[in-house]
């Protein structure tokens, strides 16, 4: 019997906590392949910081966890956009070559196209990115939708020739593997993302504090988004919503309507348990809209754009709005129509059931072939 196939994950974002759509991406992709047979070792090259408390959680979850303190960022190389290795320090090559020669991994996967250098200096293992977004004109995206470019953009050539690195190229969602088949050569695959879905658990009941709900990090698309929502519920009366996450963490997110506060969420479970009906008014961008598929595993009905519902076999009018307005006057109709609220609630848990049997073909498909490298 073939001895279980050894993956490195190398990753700019923590896995743990979950409390990002970049780290509960990490996280569940890792426990997918895992329960798959594969032995998942994790580097973190930590950006974002490690707290003892994450170093534990991560540590107790992967078969091996490696940190790696990140080397600051220098400018922008070329004029108005980065490129494609500015993010990803000459140190890191080394330190993941260092540890494939001791471990002899059979993969190695990094996650995002700006980590792409780092395959660079491992020759004799399978090479995948994990995109997890579409970085190349990712800056002319948010312009066109008002939003001021941040954090990782550069050009559709500089994105190509990172994932030319690679031997498989993730895309989280089918559009989005289109564009990248476009922009290289390497073979590229739809390797989407959901939770496990916790509505087919029995678990208890939380305390519903808000009719609606909005919960997210504190990235640009986001705060345009609910700044949107905020001005469309502008002068309603009776439409109360709830307010989570990081974005929490803007002290400059003034809003009319005033939604509640959950400042506190440990665990996703928290915010879910405490709204009946999750809204994402996402306006125009990339990726797939990790809110979104979350509280579909959650069990929860969900009104969204058509932005929100991206990469998704959405069907249900509640799971396409054109415009942020629409979305309010879908909450006038779940909160006057039982008959509405039924529909959008079989409506959704029927999407989440769709989507999670598409994902699990996707992920038997992966570890099929990691398991036959070795």
């Amino acid at each position: 019997m073939s001895r279980a196939p050894r993956l490195l994950i190398v990753s700019p974002a923590p896995s743990h906590p979950a409390d990002q759509g970049n780290s509960a991406r990490i996280q569940a992709l890792g426990a997918a392949l895992m329960a798959r047979g594969v032995v998942c070792d994790f580097l973190y090259y930590a950006t974002e910081g490690c707290s003892p408390a994450q170093r534990e959680a991560m540590a107790g979850f992967w078969h091996a966890l490696h940190v790696v303190p990140p080397v600051p960022t220098g400018p922008m190389r070329f004029p108005g956009v980065w490129g494609l290795d500015d993010w990803c320090d000459a140190s890191l090559v080394d330190q993941t070559a260092a540890l494939q020669r001791r471990w002899r991994y059979d993969a190695v996967l990094v996650n995002y196209v700006w980590m792409s250098r780092v395959l660079e200096g491992v020759s004799d293992a399978f090479r995948i990115i994990d995109t997890h977004d579409l970085f190349g004109d990712r800056h002319l995206v948010a312009q066109a939708a008002g939003i001021d470019p941040s954090w990782f953009f550069t050009t559709a050539v500089e994105e190509g020739r990172g994932l030319a690195r690679a031997d498989l190229v993730l895309a989280i969602q089918g559009d989005e593997a289109q564009v990248l088949r476009g922009r290289s050569a390497t073979p590229v695959e739809t390797l989407g993302h959901m939770l496990p879905l916790r509505f087919l658990e029995t678990r208890p009941a939380g305390a519903i504090r808000a009719p609606f709900g909005y919960f997210g990090s504190a990235n640009p698309w986001n705060i345009t988004s609910v700044r949107a929502l905020d001005a469309a519920l502008a002068g309603e009366a009776g439409l109360p919503w709830l307010l989570a996450g990081r974005i929490l963490q803007r002290r400059d997110l003034s809003l009319a309507s005033a939604p509640l506060r959950l400042e506190q969420v440990p665990e996703p479970s928290v915010f879910y348990d405490a709204v009946e009906c999750v809204l994402n008014p996402m306006v125009p961008g990339t990726g797939l809209k990790i809110k979104t598929v979350e509280a579909l595993a959650y069990g929860r009905p969900i009104l969204g754009t058509r932005h929100a519902f991206s990469g998704l076999p959405a069907e249900h009018p509640a799971h396409c709005a054109t415009e942020i307005p629409e979305i309010v006057a879908l909450m006038r109709a779940w909160r006057d129509s039982a008959a509405f609220r039924a529909e959008l609630a079989q409506a959704s848990r029927l999407l989440a059931l769709r989507y999670a049997a598409m994902l699990a073909a996707q992920q038997d498909a992966l570890a099929a072939r990691l398991r036959g490298l070795v």
